[in-house]
């Protein structure tokens, strides 16, 4: 017997294509929610399989699996032509309906990450989406062929949350014949099954109303605040120019020119320049170090593997900052540690 691995959770779109194209299916899979048993893999859901052993097979991914359950059940059309127009509306389902609609709902289900200007962007997407849909539905009861297929079970379960969440009687009033398509097809029993009595998305309270036009004053303000700005500059005379700001003074490169034989320490009493320059203050140092023998920390063993007789000395380094921006503690401690390391 077929084994049908789905989510538990109610609004799980995708395992739901599944379920749905199983009661369709004649031989009707075993269906488990449940997490594997300790030890065994974690399957993705929906995911189907078939066969026991040797001869198992394993299909993957709500449209994999819907199609072979929708196929023993002759839901993916009658003939070649029928088909392609199945594989034409699932992929519809696929790349245009599910990215809006999680992008419309998750936010309202809680799910953070969704910005809120793309979340209004693609209400206004779906809804003239749906109005395509809806002008190919204005004379079909379904969308392939006079009995329901595949074409219609993706779709419906792309459209699903947002039916149910989002599209409020305001908006499904300008989408007559895909409401009328859709509430046909989850009243079937099949649907019915799997989805239980289905309840579209009631119309807003009195409190989300004033709320919602309280944001529209809010963002009215800021709007009119902004186009009185734009008007304003504008209006500035032509005349007025702004201060041109003082030119920085480019103090060039301030080099060490004081004579110092290589391995000798360099004048460290001279005045500092009033600028930092790498070129004046690195200068000299590294011949003086290797002469000293700082880089050579063996003090008198044949190996370095040797036990040190001064004992072990060890710095912690701080982790580098997680934002990436430096600042006067990192300048501050790294000196610290530097001198540290050289002496």
């Amino acid at each position: 017997m077929a084994s049908l691995y789905v989510s538990p959770h109610h609004d799980d779109f995708r395992s739901l294509q599944a379920l749905i194209a199983a009661e369709f299916s004649p031989s009707h899979p075993r269906t488990i929610t449940e997490d594997p048993q300790a030890g065994l893999p974690a399957r993705p859901r929906p995911t189907l399989v078939l066969g026991h052993g040797e001869e198992e097979l394993v299909l993957t991914g709500s449209s994999a699996v819907s199609w072979y359950l929708a196929s023993q059940g002759k839901r993916t059309g009658t003939d070649a032509k029928q088909q392609s127009q199945v594989w034409q509306w699932m992929s519809f389902a696929d790349n245009e309906l599910v990215p809006l609609s999680c992008a419309v709902v998750f936010p309202l289900l809680g799910v953070k990450g969704v910005d809120k200007k793309l979340q209004q962007s693609s209400r206004g997407d779906l809804l003239c989406i749906l109005k395509v849909l809806d002008q190919s539905l204005e004379t079909k009861t379904f969308l392939v062929g006079e009995a329901i297929t595949l074409a219609d079970i993706s779709v419906v379960t792309a459209i699903l949350l947002p039916f149910k969440y989002a599209l409020e009687p305001a908006d499904r009033k300008f989408l007559v014949n895909v409401t009328r398509w859709f509430s046909t097809c989850v009243n079937q029993p099949e649907f019915l099954k799997v989805l239980g009595k289905f309840t579209l998305c009631p119309p807003k309270t009195e409190a989300q109303l004033k709320k919602e036009a309280k944001k529209r004053e809010k963002l009215e303000k800021f709007q009119q605040k902004k186009d009185t700005e734009e008007q304003k500059k504008k209006q500035k005379p032509e005349g007025k120019e702004k201060k041109a700001k003082p030119e920085k003074k480019e103090l060039g490169v301030i080099s060490y020119d004081i004579p110092t034989p290589p391995g000798e320490m360099k004048d460290v009493l001279t005045p500092l320049p009033d600028s930092y320059s790498p070129q004046y203050v690195e200068a000299a140092w590294y011949p003086w170090w290797e002469k000293q023998g700082f880089f050579k920390p063996e003090y008198g063993r044949k190996n370095i593997s040797e036990p040190n007789p001064r004992g072990v000395f060890m710095m912690c380094i701080p982790p580098p900052n997680v934002t990436g921006s430096l600042h006067l503690g990192h300048a501050l401690t790294n000196a610290i540690q530097d001198s540290l390391t050289r002496w």
